[in-house]
């Protein structure tokens, strides 16, 4: 039987030995072969033929394609309330904030000349005996390695290549692509790029790091241009291997330990190489870098979370807008979503400055004051799931009443603040179209009436029996199921009847009415009827838009359209997008205040008196509103400068037995507004009169 050596045995570790000597021989001759086949220029034949075997699938880049790949990076846009204070980051799978050599701190750029590439301004993109000395190191296993790469290489690898593979042919592609990009960029473009392409792995809320000034920020809290030496020189430490030495990757603190072992390394070459003194070098070591370390903290997802996919999206629709796509005609073609994704990856990856009309004082105001809300008790909701054909019931426990609320500037449509939910992930103020029930009967009915001259506050209808006009035979009633014989048209919004509000409908005609809507951006599906006219609606609209409607009566009838959105800036400091107003004259001013006139009216006697009941010395207007089968309670109210309407419902269909819990959380909302900027409505000011008495 023949005999093998183990292993562990003597002639096996001779021969082990052997065999890496002989592979570090080959290791180190390729690349010999490489640099010269690569350097030799005027090598013709079967040279240029084998050089470019070795490169046969990377394709020659031009000027243009490298700085498509050095320059076309993507880095985090931001969000900012519309006094310049910082909402936060938009989110993104990668943290990256791009810089300049310039706007780094020196300490940083000498430590990873001191120990990355000593010779990085003399070289022309390798450095031959620091490729043979890695190679040996690699294939002897030596327990100091000192790398073979050059920052240039390392470029190609992170943004050129964008591979890590340890094998001879992505080396050789990275030797050919460094000396070709070594000759089109001077070295301050090639350091720029490399300072803005290396990974540091994650900071302590999850996210990954690309560049040093996510690292800067995500390790310590400070700009990269801020960071002292002892953190100039973790952070450089770092890139060989970014998990090992990342203080958040193992909670034991041994990843610190060996990123405090490897900062050492670094300051070692640079005192060796003349970069700092002797004292800068002892002070840095004896820095307590754990203490400098930084803290997790809530990312603005966590705090404002309604707002931040707000302004996704509605950036995203900004900028589709300055592309000349059309949001309304996007739905019909049945493109919107995925148009939409697309700009909103633009938006998330641009480095925008995205400056908002969002009050923090207002938004943190009415967020705490939702907490004051007599809400009903959390609620079990049967609902029916599946598939068409084979629904199931199930059940959703602890259902929580949700509510939708935003604060309108009448003069301009800008949102100042909203309240999206409570613990739901839809936005219940922006995106969630509900049934407006009774709240439709000003801007419908008797705001279109006024307008045309049809009636005046005085005109008396009957309030009666009323079959319905489509032939069905159905009879439209009360919510009291009583009549009141006749009624002024003011009497009949004030206690929202609604026979007087589909009579005053007819007369304005269905066409002529919803063109009021339409004016204002009203969606309406082409079979709506009569049954609008006391909000009963195939898709029903979202706070937002009932909000701004009423906005238009408190602006002498001109519609703005609401935005969240005021200035887009790019990376450059170019403002590429601006809210410009567009105000409709929709009402007649003289018909605006009429409604209004009208509407103080429930405030005062109607539907809305426990509004007037709970606020004092301010000029209100408003209306309520309940859905038929009581799964949707409104109130919107307006004062001469803030329009403000709230909904409360739930996720999921489920009757409301308080019908007042809007108008109360309405009182909430606007004494809570009035307490935290009294200078938004001033105590006192008065609706302009206009046009009263009403006379035709």
């Amino acid at each position: 039987m023949e005999h093998r050596d183990s292993p562990s045995s003597p002639a096996a570790k001779k021969q082990s030995l052997g065999f890496r000597i002989f592979k570090g021989f080959l290791y180190t001759l390729f690349f010999t072969l490489v640099l010269v086949l690569t350097l030799s220029v005027g090598a013709a034949g079967v040279v240029a033929g084998y050089v470019a075997s070795l490169v046969k699938d990377q394709p020659v880049l031009s000027k243009a394609d490298f700085e498509k790949k050095l320059t076309g990076w993507s880095q985090n846009s931001q969000a900012f309330f519309r006094d310049g204070q910082l909402i936060g980051q938009l989110r993104g799978d990668e943290n990256r904030k791009l810089v300049t050599a310039e706007q780094v701190s020196p300490y940083l750029i000498k430590a990873f000349i001191a120990t990355e590439d000593q010779e990085f301004y003399q070289h022309h993109g390798v450095v031959p005996k620091a490729l043979f000395r890695a190679a040996l190191q690699q294939v002897m296993h030596s327990s100091v390695t000192t790398g073979g790469s050059t920052i240039t290489q390392q470029v190609v690898k992170n943004t050129i290549l964008q591979d890590q593979s340890q094998t001879h042919e992505r080396k050789a592609r990275e030797i050919f692509i460094a000396l070709r990009m070594e000759k089109m960029f001077s070295k301050k473009d090639i350091l720029n790029a490399y300072l803005n392409s290396t990974y540091y792995g994650k900071d302590p809320n999850g996210r990954n790091m690309l560049g040093v000034e996510a690292a800067a920020k995500g390790i310590f809290d400070v700009s990269a241009k801020d960071l002292n030496l002892a953190q100039a020189a973790y952070i450089a430490g770092m890139v060989q291997r970014p998990n090992a030495y990342n203080p958040f990757f193992a909670d034991d603190g041994s990843t610190l330990k060996a990123g405090k072992e490897r900062m050492k390394v670094v300051l070692d070459r640079m005192l060796k190489t003349h970069k700092i003194t002797k004292q800068e070098y002892d002070q840095a070591l004896a820095f307590n870098l754990q203490a400098s370390l930084a803290k997790p903290k809530p990312s603005a997802y966590e705090k404002y979370r309604y707002v931040m996919d707000a302004v996704e999206k509605q950036a995203a629709e900004a900028l589709m807008k300055l592309d000349g796509r059309d949001p309304v005609e996007l739905r019909k073609q049945g493109k919107y979503w995925a148009t939409l994704e697309e700009y909103r990856k633009r938006v998330l990856t641009g480095g925008y400055r995205i400056e908002t009309t969002l009050d923090k004082n207002l938004l943190d105001t009415m967020e705490q004051a939702t907490e004051r809300i007599p809400f009903a008790p959390p609620a079990d909701i049967r609902v029916k799931e599946g598939p068409k054909g084979n629904r199931k019931w199930v059940v959703k426990k602890n259902q929580l009443q949700q509510v939708g609320a935003t604060l309108i500037d009448v003069k301009t449509g800008a949102l100042l603040a909203f309240v999206g939910g409570r613990e739901t992930k839809v936005n219940h103020a922006l995106d969630y179209p509900r049934q407006p029930g009774s709240t439709m009967k000003p801007l419908l009915d008797y705001g279109p009436a006024l307008d045309l001259g049809l009636i005046t506050p005085e005109t008396k209808i009957k309030d009666e029996e009323l079959k319905a006009a489509d032939g069905t035979g159905k009879t439209y009633r009360n919510a009291s199921k009583k009549y009141a014989g006749d009624v002024t048209a003011r009497e009949a919004l004030a206690k929202s009847l609604n026979i007087p509000a589909i009579k005053v409908f007819r007369m304005v005609g269905k066409e002529r009415a919803f063109s009021y809507l339409e004016k204002m951006g009203f969606r309406f599906h082409p079979y709506d009827g009569e049954a609008s006219a006391i909000g009963g609606l195939t898709y029903g609209f979202t706070v937002q838009r009932m909000t701004s409607g009423y906005a238009a009566l408190a602006n002498q009838g001109k519609f703005n359209e609401p935005y969240m959105i005021q200035k887009i800036i790019d990376s450059t400091g170019k403002v590429v997008y601006e809210h410009k107003p567009n105000p409709v004259q929709v009402y007649s001013p003289r018909a605006a205040y009429a409604t209004t006139d009208m509407l103080r009216d429930v405030i005062k006697n109607g539907t809305g008196k426990l509004i007037g009941q709970r606020i004092r010395g301010y000029d209100i207007a408003g209306k309520s509103g309940t859905t038929q089968n009581q799964y949707d309670v409104w109130f919107i109210g307006y004062s001469p400068r803030v329009a403000l309407g709230v909904w409360v419902g739930y996720d999921y269909n489920k009757k409301m037995y308080n019908d007042t819990v809007a108008k109360e959380a309405w009182a909430t909302y606007f004494k809570a507004i009035m307490q935290a900027d009294p200078n938004l409505q001033p105590k006192g000011e008065r609706f302009a009169a206009l046009g009263l008495p009403f006379i035709i």
